[in-house]
């Protein structure tokens, strides 16, 4: 009971109200279904404008789609309000009540930054489930004859039915009030299930694909919070200044970690070179745990010093997601 009531509140209070955040990175993710990131990564930077956007998106032609970002830019984005410098910090006395109201306006940037974590989360408990399971896969499911593809497609199965599972949760209008039903039902151009179609469309792709399709979603999540981050004067959030030589935001998308590191797993474990694994296990859990702080530390920033997780933690509510094993 406790868990459906978490459900209700952040669906009606957070889910619903900021589904403009799941549109944007729906529409994120069919862009990058044609067009390099490199393309859009410097975009944020500019603070661009909802006009500007749709030229660049090229949905002028579609005026649902041209209302998803003018709705997000112009609306959503707009009422963000930049974080409190900390060399203004010294009048926290008379500020807090600014703080904590510039916080709640924040709800759809808290859940774009969940977005992006989650997606990780997701990546992360498949590998400490491998880990934990001696780095062995169901042999029926995923037969050892079928060589890399069996944990390649372990890995994208696993991902896709997580990201799945949280979109329905996140889109549900059976739980929701009536006062939030009848907003819904009367101003849903893009439906719920346009939503997920366009993120999770691809089933049955190629290893190299599939591949691409996550790295596609983390970047589409990426930009949304991006554009959110930027608005409230945060240019590097996902920075720790205790690791000044990494750069957390290129690691997330670098070649060197997923596009990289899951292949090189694959392959080891067709051929049962369970001591590379574990060396290659290493690498990536050292570079997740920097991505996740690096996240947390967004929140941080974010929240102005009120919220902070940790490293599996979310903000909000995410079901039962990651209560299963494999």
């Amino acid at each position: 009971m406790h868990e459906n009531r978490d459900i209700l509140y952040d669906l009606n209070k957070v889910f619903i109200p900021c589904r403009s955040v799941l549109e944007m990175e729906a529409l994120t993710s069919l862009f990058l279904e044609h067009y390099n990131y490199d393309l859009i990564k410097e975009l944020p930077k500019s603070q661009i404008s909802s006009s500007e956007l749709i030229k660049i998106f090229q949905v002028l032609t579609c005026k649902p789609l041209e209302r998803i970002i003018e709705y997000f830019i112009d609306i959503i984005v707009s009422k963000l309000k930049p974080v409190v410098m900390y060399e203004r910090d010294h009048h926290d006395r008379l500020r807090m009540g600014n703080i904590v109201a510039n916080v709640k306006s924040r709800t759809c940037l808290f859940l774009a930054l969940q977005r992006l974590k989650l997606k990780f989360l997701i990546i992360d408990k498949f590998m400490k489930n491998f880990k934990e399971n001696d780095f062995k896969l169901d042999k029926k499911k995923y037969p050892s004859e079928l060589g890399p593809h069996a944990f390649l497609s372990a890995f994208y199965d696993y991902f896709y039915e997580k990201n799945l599972m949280n979109l329905k949760l996140m889109l549900s209008t059976k739980r929701v009030s009536n006062r939030v039903d009848k907003l819904i039902n009367t101003s849903e151009v893009i439906t719920n299930e346009d939503i997920i179609n366009a993120i999770t469309f691809k089933k049955f792709l190629d290893d190299k694909n599939r591949l691409k399709f996550i790295m596609k979603e983390i970047k589409a999540s990426l930009f949304v919070s991006k554009i959110m981050l930027m608005r409230i004067d945060v240019p590097q959030p996902f920075y720790i200044e205790k690791d000044t030589d990494i750069n957390v935001e290129d690691m997330m998308i670098d070649q060197d970690f997923i596009p990289t590191m899951i292949p090189a797993i694959a392959k080891n474990y067709s051929e049962n070179n369970i001591a590379q694994i574990e060396e290659l296990y290493n690498a990536f859990e050292f570079m997740m745990n920097k991505i996740l702080d690096g996240i947390n530390n967004a929140v941080m920033i974010t929240s102005e010093g009120q919220i902070k997780l940790n490293r599996n933690e979310l903000i909000y509510t995410s079901g039962h997601v990651f209560e299963d094993f494999f």
